[in-house]
């Protein structure tokens, strides 16, 4: 490992070789292994690198500089990334919870389906004193700092989770939100001129606040409307009408038909329930927990599922064609095919759907659909 000092810090360039030895003695810290000090990777100089899939949380990359490099699935929870030049990165499907990224740059990265929930993404300025009383601003990552270039700060927060993120400050004039879920997300003067938010979740976030044009947030996903809220007796019954209709084998009640409603002001109702059947098409279920459900031959096409948990769910022959599926979770579910009283098979279907942060695999084969995450 070899190192240059420039502007009172010593950035680290390493070897495609030694950047692997680096990656794993961090791996071996994270399995109990003492490693290196902490921050041994402060500065790194590696742009282009190749983390796709790695196991990184935790790490310190304060101020290194990773412009270009691919981290497609990678493991980045709590990880300090404080000041980094992210720039053009491709973060897709990569976990960012709790990250430290106060004035990261971040400008032309692809963070599609990546989970931000609770990062910090203030801006910062990376700076060090050469004498007392003289504090200078550092090159290399501490360029995000710069929120005053509008141009360079353009991100791609499509599909991605960033519930709970602090982007208190964020310059992110012209940042695509589209579909993101920004529930709770703290956006409190951050630049959004020109932001795109088709289809976003701003659900507990005072978008009145934010300075931006009504039209900007048409067809977003907001907070249960009052008529949404006055329709959960109805949602009760239907479920104890599949209820019936599951301990009677058929003889009382008929399976549950929840087509088009908002079923968020009944979330407590849908975890362990015998709904065999339900028909829930284009229903929006975001965040909602079904875990442990009986949910053979249900339906969900063109519903809104994005972070719902199916953990534990029996979904054999279950259909969620062109749904909105981001990040909800299939630990543990059963997607085999369900075997018809005729003896055919009718396989579990994920046609057109958004998968993004599930583990799954789109509908491309039989064998591949099947798979859990």
């Amino acid at each position: 490992m070899s190192s240059r000092r420039s502007d009172a810090i010593q950035y680290l360039r390493l070897t495609p070789a030694q950047l692997e030895q680096a990656l794993s003695v961090h791996a071996g810290f994270l399995n109990g292994r003492r490693g290196l000090p902490a921050g041994f990777l402060r500065y790194l100089t590696a742009p282009g690198a190749p983390f796709d899939g790695r196991r990184l949380s935790d790490i310190d990359l304060t101020g290194a500089h990773l412009a270009g490099s691919s981290f497609v699935g990678a493991d980045l929870r709590r990880a300090s990334l404080y000041c980094a030049d992210l720039s053009g990165c491709d973060l897709r499907r990569a976990r960012l919870d709790r990250a430290d990224l106060r004035g990261a740059r971040l400008a032309g990265s692809n963070l599609g389906g990546a989970i931000l929930d609770e990062a910090d993404m203030r801006a910062a300025v990376l700076c060090a004193s050469s004498q007392p009383g003289d504090l200078r601003v550092l090159g290399g990552g501490a360029g995000a700092a710069n929120l005053d270039d509008d141009g360079a700060h353009v991100v791609d927060f499509s599909n991605c989770s960033l519930r709970g993120a602090r982007l208190r400050g964020a310059n992110l004039k012209n940042a695509n939100f589209t579909d993101a879920n920004l529930d709770g997300c703290d956006l409190t003067g951050a630049r959004l001129g020109g932001a795109r938010f088709e289809g976003a979740i701003i659900t507990g976030v005072d978008i009145d606040r934010l300075g931006l044009p009504s039209m900007v947030f048409a067809g977003c996903v907001t907070d249960p409307s009052p008529e949404a809220q006055a329709r959960i007796d109805d949602i009760h019954r239907e479920l104890d009408l599949g209820h019936a209709w599951v301990t009677t084998d058929g003889k009382a009640g008929r399976p549950p038909r929840l087509d088009e409603l908002d079923l968020r002001p009944a979330a407590g109702l849908f975890a362990n329930r015998l709904m065999v059947g339900l028909s829930a098409r284009g229903a929006v279920a975001i965040g909602m927990e079904f875990a442990g459900a009986e949910l053979a031959g249900a339906s969900f096409d063109e519903a809104d599922l994005r972070g719902a948990d199916f953990s534990g769910c029996d979904l054999r022959g279950a259909s969620f064609r062109n749904a909105k599926l981001a990040h909800a979770r299939f630990k543990g579910a059963n997607i085999e095919p369900l075997t018809l009283e005729d003896g055919g098979l009718r396989h579990t279907s994920f046609e057109g759907a958004r998968l993004d942060g599930t583990g799954l695999v789109a509908a491309e084969a039989p064998d591949r659909e099947r798979r859990s995450a």
